[in-house]
C-alpha cells in the first residue's frame, strides 16, 4: 500500500484528521494549479474548484484508498467540479467562439503559453488514465523518471518511453485544437514553467472545511448528493435555456476574461473511444506477432518425416511463418518505439543522437530491436520528426511517418481480414468462456484452443469459436 492509500485508509477507518490534512497539503499544489489553468486565472474560484475536489475526497476515502493513482484521480475530479462551475456561469458560447478564433501554430516553435494555458488541462483529460498519470507526474509535478516508474509500478526506462508516447498523444489532442507543435517543444514549454503553489495556509482550510463537510455522512450525505445531482441537471438545463434566450448577453458579459478549455462532444468522445480501442487491439496483434516470430527463432528444424503424408490443419499452423502483413506490423511497431525514443532523446539532450547506440541499449530507451526479416535499424534516419524507413533482407521497405502522411499500410491477405473479423465479432463470448474456465479450473493455465470449447454459454458459440480458430490457422497464426 502506498503512502497516498495509507493515509486514505487512517482517515476512513480511523477518522484521522492529521492523517487527511497530511494528504490535502502533499497534493493541494497539484489541484490549485489545474483549478487555477482552467478557471483563466481566477483564483476566487479556483480555491473554490480545490474545495469541492477534497470534499468529494474525504466522502469517498473509503473507496479511494483502493485506488492505485491517486494524482490521476486527483486530476480528473478537478476537471469535473471546474466544468460544473462553467456550466453554472453560462460561458460556453464565449468558448467556442474564442477556440475557432485562433490560428494554428507553427508546427517547428513552441506554441504560447498563455495560449496553451486554457487548454493544457482539458487535453490531459482525453487521454488514458496512464498516460494521464505520467503527464501530471513527469510535467505538472516534475518528478523524476525514477519516481514515475514507482508510481506506475514500471521501471525507470519504461517510465521514459511510457512518457514520451504520452507526450506524443497530448501533441496530437492538442493540434487537433488548433495548438501544433513538436512533442518535444510541448514539453520542453510545459516542464519549464514554474510549479503553481496554492496560497499559503490554504491547504489548512481546505482540509478543515472538507473534513466538517464530509462529516455530516449517512442518511444526510444521501440526501445531499441527490439534492446536488438534481440541481447540478437543473442548472444545465437552465444553462441551455439561458443560452437560446439570452445569446447576446452571454457574449458580452465576461468576454475579455480567458476562456475556459471547450467541452469534448459526443462525436469526440466516441471518436477517442473507437480509437483507443484499436490501439488495444493493434497493440494485442503486435504481442502475438512477437511471439510468433520469437518460436520461429527457437523452435529447431523439424525432422524429416519416414513416411510423406498430408499434416494436419495444427500443424500446417504452426510450421507457416508470419504472414506479410504480420511483418510489417512487427517494423512498424520497431520504428514508433524509435520515432518515441528519438522525441525523448531531444527532450533530454537538446540535440539528436549521433548513432543508434545512444537510443539502443540494456539501460538505454529502447532496451533490443527485435529483426523480423534480416532488415538494418542502423542506416534509418534519426533526425526528430522524419519519417523513418527500413529495408528487410528481401527488398520490402516499410516506412513509419510520425506525421502520417507516408506510412506503410499492412497488406493483409483476405484469410487474415476474415478472421480478425470473426475475432471481432467473439470477442464478447469469447471472454465470458475464458472467465467460466478459470473458474472451473482455478490456477491452471489453458494450453490449448480447443480446451475452451465447452465453456461457451452456447452450442452456436462453440461451432463460431472452431470456425474461428480454423480461419486463425488459415491466416497462419498461431492459436
Amino acid at each position: 500500500m502506498n503512502d497516498d492509500a495509507s493515509l486514505l485508509h487512517r482517515y476512513a477507518e480511523e477518522g484521522s484528521e492529521t492523517a487527511f490534512t497530511e494528504l490535502v497539503r502533499r497534493h493541494v499544489d497539484l489541484v490549485y494549479g489545474a483549478a487555477l489553468r482552467r478557471t483563466g486565472g481566477d483564483t476566487h474560484r479556483a480555491a473554490d474548484v480545490a474545495q469541492q475536489v477534497f470534499t468529494t475526497l474525504a466522502r469517498e476515502a473509503r473507496t479511494l484508498a483502493r485506488h492505485p493513482l491517486l494524482n490521476a484521480w486527483l486530476h480528473t475530479a478537478t476537471r469535473n467540479a471546474a466544468l460544473n462551475l462553467m456550466i453554472s456561469e453560462q460561458r460556453r458560447h464565449a468558448r467556442e467562439l474564442a477556440a475557432h478564433a485562433l490560428a494554428p501554430a507553427a508546427a517547428d516553435t513552441p506554441p504560447d503559453w498563455d495560449r496553451l494555458r486554457p487548454d493544457l488541462d482539458s487535453a490531459i483529460d482525453v487521454l488514458a488514465e496512464a498516460d494521464r498519470a505520467a503527464i501530471v507526474l513527469r510535467f505538472l509535478e516534475q518528478r523524476p523518471f525514477a519516481e514515475v516508474g514507482a508510481a506506475l509500478r514500471i521501471s525507470e526506462d519504461a517510465a521514459r518511453v511510457r512518457t514520451a508516447r504520452a507526450l506524443d498523444k497530448l501533441r496530437d489532442v492538442l493540434s487537433r485544437r488548433g495548438i501544433t507543435s513538436t512533442a518535444a517543444a510541448l514539453g520542453a514549454l510545459v516542464s519549464g514553467q514554474p510549479l503553481v503553489s496554492a496560497p499559503a495556509g490554504l491547504a489548512a482550510t481546505l482540509a478543515a472545511r472538507s473534513l466538517a463537510t464530509a462529516g455530516a455522512a449517512g442518511l444526510a450525505a444521501t440526501a445531499t448528493t441527490f439534492m446536488s445531482l438534481k440541481l447540478l441537471t437543473t442548472a444545465s438545463l437552465s444553462a441551455l435555456a439561458a443560452f437560446g434566450a439570452g445569446a447576446y448577453f452571454g457574449f458580452s458579459r465576461d468576454f475579455d476574461a480567458p476562456p475556459p478549455p471547450p467541452l469534448e462532444t459526443p462525436r469526440q468522445v466516441e471518436l477517442i473511444a473507437s480509437l483507443r480501442k484499436d490501439n488495444a487491439t493493434l497493440r494485442a496483434e503486435v504481442d502475438r506477432l512477437n511471439a510468433s516470430v520469437a518460436a520461429l527463432r527457437t523452435a529447431p528444424p523439424p525432422a524429416a518425416p519416414a513416411v510423406a503424408r498430408r499434416p494436419s490443419v495444427a500443424e500446417v499452423a504452426n510450421s507457416t511463418p508470419p504472414s506479410r502483413a504480420m511483418q510489417q506490423k512487427a517494423m512498424l511497431n520497431n520504428l514508433r518505439q524509435l520515432a518515441a525514443a528519438l522525441d525523448q532523446f531531444y527532450l533530454e539532450n537538446g540535440r539528436g543522437p549521433a548513432s543508434l547506440d545512444e537510443i539502443v541499449g540494456e539501460k538505454k530507451y529502447i532496451r533490443r530491436l527485435n529483426q523480423v526479416d534480416g532488415e538494418n535499424y542502423s542506416a534509418i534516419s534519426l533526425v526528430q520528426g522524419a519519417a523513418l524507413t527500413v529495408t528487410t533482407a528481401s527488398g520490402e521497405t516499410v516506412t513509419y511517418d510520425p506525421k502520417g502522411q507516408s506510412t506503410t499500410k499492412p497488406q493483409q491477405t483476405a484469410e487474415e481480414v476474415r478472421a480478425d473479423e470473426l475475432g471481432r465479432r467473439l470477442e464478447p463470448a469469447g471472454k465470458r468462456a475464458m472467465d467460466a474456465y478459470r473458474a472451473a479450473n482455478p490456477g491452471k493455465p489453458l494450453t490449448n484452443a480447443e480446451a475452451l470449447i465447452p465453456y461457451f454459454a452456447t452450442p452456436q458459440e462453440g461451432a463460431d469459436f472452431v470456425e474461428y480458430i480454423e480461419a486463425q490457422r488459415t491466416a497462419g497464426r498461431k492459436m
